[in-house]
């Protein structure tokens, strides 16, 4: 059978994708010592990277790979944190990105309607529930009732809590940037139905090099018995802290994807606050060439490179993100053989119980796929995978590009409401 290339050059409400080469990692290697390749989104020498990328807004993200992978990844997420408001929601631009529930409708029949097209976000979407901690225990969910008016939100007790924070509750949002939006809408992704139709025909599903996504995690405070009325004098300068539905909440783990290679681009963040991320960098260590001195740590604070503080301040982000840290990159399954590791203490750790020296997020997000049946990938989630993924059952499935929230599309997603068909 003909293998369809799902290619967002044909989608007119996509941006354009840059065109790519082939670059062999130096030291990525895979399990049987090839070197694995990897597709960088790039038109210039590397020697101009630097000076082309040295004067440019630290608002507008970045679209090719700069001097480093970390200084990459900072590009983006400072560029996705740029201010949009001072004291209102939204407060940062990936705010005004959709949540992922707002682009997988309950019942597709009604079709897609995408509620920040055209306009930004001007309702806060309500949180929700982990569904990675939920598909490993389902007993963790929790309401929050919302206050002052606001939304219920279907969030989850920890799965791993500190032992001082046996109550915790976390609650996850995941936007999508505005060309993974488009592809997923454009490819009729959306709806399981489509996604069946691509899996019978063995399409390729690759999303645009300008695809962007991140999760956030975010801690009810009064579920670690903090009061928002009556915080520390230099809590809320470490961490970023918002009212969502009548409930405070603390920004304590940052997901970013970018699809400037191949296999993304993995970036986790974390602040510096330990009451919040008391594990952070304690069993991986974390590692920041670019934005980080000292570079390596585990767990002790580490200042911001001047760099990266002077990204920032163009950037006029506000002052608590001068405490968040990156813990590292993953762009490789292996490296000298051995599998790479990446997790965030408080998205894989405390929320999912995912023990962090099985944590890779790259393997894990390889296993996104579906069956020509509509049967989802995260059926095959049976482990914490690591190193590079196993095959596929049969030729019946297809892999969907490392994008977990297309588990979402309706009707027969686990953990949502689909409409009866």
């Amino acid at each position: 059978m003909k293998l369809i290339t799902l290619s967002s050059a044909v989608l007119l409400i996509s941006l354009p994708i840059i065109s790519t080469f082939i670059l062999k990692g130096g030291q990525g290697r895979s399990s049987d010592g090839t070197a694995e390749s990897t597709y960088y989104s790039h038109s210039f020498n590397t020697g101009d990277r630097g000076k082309m990328f040295g004067d440019e807004n630290p608002c507008a993200a970045p679209n090719r790979i700069t001097s480093s992978i970390e200084e990459t990844a900072w590009r983006l997420w400072i560029a996705a944190t740029c201010p949009v408001n001072q004291n209102q929601y939204p407060y940062v631009v990936w705010e005004n990105w959709i949540e992922q529930d707002q682009l997988y409708p309950l019942d597709p029949k009604n079709g897609l309607k995408v509620p920040n097209a055209g306009a930004p976000q001007v309702t806060r979407p309500t949180l929700h529930a982990s569904p990675l901690t939920l598909v490993k225990n389902p007993n963790l969910s929790s309401v929050i009732p919302g206050l002052l008016g606001g939304a219920d939100q279907n969030c989850n007790k920890a799965g791993t809590p500190p032992e001082n924070q046996p109550n915790l509750v976390i609650c996850e949002e995941v936007r999508e940037g505005g060309a993974t939006e488009d592809y997923i809408a454009g490819t009729n992704l959306w709806n399981r139905g489509g996604q069946q139709k691509l899996a019978a025909a063995r399409a390729d599903i690759e999303f645009p090099a300008a695809s962007v996504e991140i999760k956030a995690d975010w801690i009810q405070l009064s579920s670690i018995g903090m009061d928002c009325s009556n915080l520390p004098p230099d809590f809320s300068q470490s961490i970023h802290v918002e009212m969502i539905h009548g409930n405070c909440f603390a920004l304590a783990g940052m997901h970013l994807i970018s699809k400037l290679l191949k296999n993304w681009i993995w970036a986790t963040f974390e602040p510096q606050n330990p009451i919040t991320n008391p594990g952070r960098c304690k069993v991986l260590g974390c590692e920041d060439s670019f934005g980080s001195v000292p570079a390596k740590t585990h767990g002790a604070s580490t200042q911001l490179s001047r760099k990266l503080e002077k990204l920032m301040d163009a950037g006029s982000l506000a002052p608590e993100w001068k405490n968040y840290r990156l813990d590292g990159v993953q762009i490789f399954y292996t490296e000298n053989w051995k599998p790479t590791l990446l997790g965030n203490s408080i998205i894989e750790g405390e929320n999912a119980g995912v023990p962090l020296n099985e944590s890779s997020r790259i393997s894990c997000h390889a296993v996104s796929s579906v069956k020509s049946d509509g049967t989802d990938g995260i059926t095959l989630l049976n482990s914490n995978p690591v190193g590079r993924p196993d095959p596929l059952p049969s030729r019946e499935w297809i892999r969907r590009d490392f994008v977990w929230s297309l588990f979402e599309a309706c009707p027969g997603a686990n953990f949502r409401a689909c409409a009866a068909q």
